[in-house]
């Protein structure tokens, strides 16, 4: 299986090979538009700690087993080589799926934000030739993820995630004839979660191959007039650099409640418990509490119990977290956001977000 194959290695053999082929050489410029078409393995790097701790806050899931971390990736680019050394390209890559397990079989395993999905890339090359055939590379860009699902024991996970960051690699190249070539390329994509995707394939560019033109003769320029150097002007002082400023994430948290209920168990107590240790090390700038309720009755009556709720949390938030009151604000939305089914359980909830100001590091 693609899995199982050693990429890495593979790679690495041709990297021996052009560092024996000896000193640079002379190539001819390849310019035009271009298409290539890779195939590999995509491998996430999350650990089973902080997998856990993505959704701690809303129960224990125990140990977490990430059962797909390499799976098949794929990817195709279009774009336009500028001469030998400067290319452009879009990309799209498919990063695979991701299988996760829980020891417990707790459903909060489908909180944690997705690890995978389809990236579409817009990065910009640097080609070095080593000799006439082999060729290095460096790439780096700026990426957009379309998030897939995790698959999980419970079902499929939400879709959400960091979706927009740094893309960046290297690779080698080796020209098979004037318009084709052998890559091989690994990449960085720099999401909530981490993904390397490590790829062979084919590039073939169009158009005709431009000849270098020979150097002309260096021209011996005349020794200069001697020149008096002015006195040395003390360099200024340069200006201190600001310490970057670093946004802490967001804390989420949903409770849920029984049917025609505004009552917290000690279950959602543990939860909000839990969630409020957590604040001792955060500067809070704002906590959003919000009230919803299932379809299932009257909607004026949903509305009221869906403010009940809201408020039940927001009266236990205040006795037990350091909060100030007038950071906490309190909404309610009654039946008007619930599913199609009358009786989902899951409409029947309050959810918390609980926004950090930012910090100097």
């Amino acid at each position: 299986m693609m899995k199982n194959i050693k990429l890495k290695a593979f790679i690495l053999a041709p990297v021996a090979l052009s560092v024996m082929a000896g000193t640079a050489m002379a190539k001819d410029v390849e310019k035009g538009w271009y298409v290539q078409g890779n195939v590999g393995q995509a491998k996430s790097y999350a650990t089973q700690a902080e997998l856990r701790n993505e959704v701690l806050a809303l129960g224990d899931v125990g140990t977490i087993s990430p059962n797909s971390q390499k799976r098949r990736g794929w990817r195709v680019d279009g774009g336009y080589r500028f001469d030998n050394n400067f290319s452009a390209a879009i990309t799209f890559a498919d990063l695979g799926f991701v299988e996760l397990g829980t020891s417990t079989n707790n459903a909060m395993i489908r909180e944690i934000e997705a690890m995978s999905g389809k990236a579409v890339s817009l990065v910009g090359a640097y080609n070095q030739p080593i000799n006439d055939w082999i060729n290095v590379h460096v790439k780096g860009g700026f990426s957009s993820l379309e998030a897939r699902s995790n698959k999980t024991t419970l079902g499929r996970g939400i879709t959400k995630g960091d979706n927009k960051d740094w893309v960046w690699g290297a690779g080698m190249s080796f020209d098979l004839t004037e318009n084709t070539s052998l890559m091989f390329d690994w990449e960085r994509y720099e999401f909530e979660h981490k993904i390397d995707l490590l790829t062979a394939g084919l590039r073939y560019t169009f158009g005709d191959v431009e000849k270098k033109k020979a150097m002309p003769a260096p021209v011996v320029a005349p020794a200069p007039a001697p020149v008096v150097k002015p006195q040395p002007v003390p360099a200024p002082t340069p200006a201190p650099v600001p310490s970057p400023v670093v946004e802490i994430k967001p804390l989420k948290i949903n409770v849920y409640f029984d049917n025609n209920s505004s009552v917290l168990t000690n279950e959602t107590k543990a939860i909000l418990d839990n969630a409020g240790k957590q604040l001792a090390d955060g500067n809070v700038d704002n906590v959003k509490v919000a009230g919803f309720a299932s379809a299932l009755g009257n909607a004026a009556y949903n509305q009221m119990l869906s403010d009940k709720r809201a408020k039940n949390v927001t009266k236990y938030i205040q006795d037990t977290w350091s909060v100030e009151s007038d950071k906490i604000s309190v909404s309610a939305s009654g039946e008007e956001k619930a599913s199609d089914n009358e009786n989902n359980g899951k409409d029947r909830k309050v959810t918390v977000r609980v926004q950090f100001s930012k910090e100097q590091k």
